[in-house]
């Protein structure tokens, strides 16, 4: 039972492929950086969602040992927000995908999920891990502007997450018919 939870492979390759987007969407999207830690165009928000739904668990966990030890090496001075700023990478996917779960009816291999579902998903996500980061910045860091840093997260994890999300169903489209008009 374990092993379905907790799947090493899926949590090496949540960790890479998330590391890989943060640094892709550093070094490419940097001019669309509000704040630390925020961002109006933010693609690595877009795969947390695409992981937690594909590996559950092992995606968040992948992704939180990621953004962990993004978070402590580049980004943080202080090691507690590093750290809370890593779990909380984490913790807000699998949030949205426990609630898409629940409240859609989607099965653990996502064949009931269609676009309208995929949508709620990316809205549901979208404004839980804002919330969520947010939250624990202004609690370790009262001086953080909370409601300017809230907006521009919302908005920034909506466009990055429909970007990959939709990316990722369009690629799967096209390698679907490509199979299909092979046989």
């Amino acid at each position: 039972m374990l092993r379905t939870i907790f799947n090493p492979s899926f949590i090496l390759i949540s960790a890479l492929l998330y590391a890989l987007s943060f640094g892709i969407n550093s070094y490419f999207l940097e001019y669309f950086s509000h704040s630390l830690g925020v961002s109006w165009v933010f693609l690595p928000a877009g795969l947390r969602l695409l992981l937690t739904l594909l590996f559950a668990t092992s995606g968040a966990i992948g992704i939180a040992t990621a953004s962990l030890l993004i978070s402590t090496i580049f980004y943080f001075d202080d090691l507690i927000l590093g750290i809370s700023a890593g779990i909380t990478s984490g913790l807000a996917p699998l949030i949205a995908r426990h609630l898409a779960f629940k409240d859609m009816g989607l099965t653990a291999n996502l064949a009931t999920l269609d676009g309208s579902k995929l949508l709620n998903c990316v809205l549901i996500y979208s404004l839980i891990s804002p919330l969520l980061h947010q939250a624990v910045f202004t609690i370790l860091n009262p001086d953080n502007l909370f409601l300017d840093n809230l907006g521009a997260m919302i908005v920034g994890d909506l466009l990055g997450t429909i970007i990959v999300i939709y990316a990722a169903k369009f690629i799967i489209f096209k390698i679907k018919n490509k199979h299909s008009t092979i046989r």
